[in-house]
């Protein structure tokens, strides 16, 4: 895959993070048992860490979806991982990963196997080796993770977490307009960024061209998650977590939005036009 363009090689900075996502499901490779995300500290930073348990209710799911009617399973499942803690920690910086006592480095998306083409990659630090995506190599596992940790995707030195992202003069290649709420977007594909390629009218003085929107991770044509941008004026940009699937011509992206009292975050809802972002591939 061609470098990035050098553009975008700036200073690097931790950004402004929503809340970790506690309750969501830990990424594990499908057929363990459910675990749910209980502790997260540090979320986004140089030091991201996140524990999960299996618990009564994961176990039941879990149990529903795999083996439905069979007896004991919950109960089973229940005291196989009775004392086991999940974890994992990442350096959204630099692009380290460590779990299970091993350490792992971001590896850009998935360019060989054309089954998860596109999906974010990792290597063994130690050997330097590309982990594949099988569930027994564990790959796909570890990218989920990377993605539950640093939600913002690539690692801030390379890609910087500016609130504007300029197009770079071979960007138009990798990338695409899209309609978003009768603005014009422009969907940076290879650095999984979308941003205001022409804002609305209504949006003078609170977003300029070049405005960051959503960025994150995307599979193009599959499956886009990451962390969007609500916009007031003379208020700071306001951040939380989205994810969403192409269906239908369009991209739609989910997520509880914050609500404000004046520039305030005072909670976050999955009410509202904020919680239901729908982007038109046609535009």
């Amino acid at each position: 895959m061609p470098l990035l363009s050098a553009a975008i090689f700036l200073s690097a900075t931790i950004p402004s993070m929503p809340p970790a996502p506690i309750g969501d499901e830990y990424p594990l490779f499908k057929q363990t048992t459910t675990a749910i995300i209980t502790e997260a500290t540090e979320y986004g930073g140089t030091k991201s860490t996140m524990k999960a348990k299996v618990t009564p209710e994961s176990a039941k799911s879990w149990c529903e979806n795999w083996y439905p009617g069979k007896k004991n399973c919950v109960s089973d499942a229940l005291e196989s991982s009775a004392d086991h803690v999940y974890e994992a920690t990442a350096n959204c910086e630099t692009g380290d990963l460590w779990t299970d006592g091993k350490h792992y480095l971001f590896d850009g998306p998935e360019t060989k196997n054309p089954n998860f083409q596109g999906y974010v990659g990792v290597k063994d630090a130690a050997t330097g080796k590309r982990l594949g995506m099988s569930d027994a190599d564990r790959g796909r596992e570890f990218g989920g993770l990377w993605l539950a940790l640093c939600p913002m995707g690539w690692p801030y030195k390379t890609v910087p977490v500016d609130q504007t992202f300029k197009l770079g003069p071979n960007d138009e290649k990798y990338g695409e307009h899209i309609g978003h709420n009768k603005s014009v977007m422009f969907n940076h594909q290879r650095q999984h960024i979308i941003v205001y390629a022409e804002p609305k009218q209504s949006l003078a003085g609170t977003v300029t061209e070049d405005t960051v929107f959503v960025r994150g991770w995307e599979v193009p044509n599959e499956w886009f998650s990451g962390i969007a941008y609500t916009y007031k004026k003379g208020c700071a940009p306001a951040p939380y977590l989205v994810s969403g699937h192409y269906q239908g011509g369009n991209l739609t992206l989910l997520g509880k939005a914050p609500v404000r009292e004046g520039c305030n975050v005072v909670g976050y809802s999955d009410k509202g036009p904020n919680a239901r972002l729908v982007f038109d591939l046609s535009e």
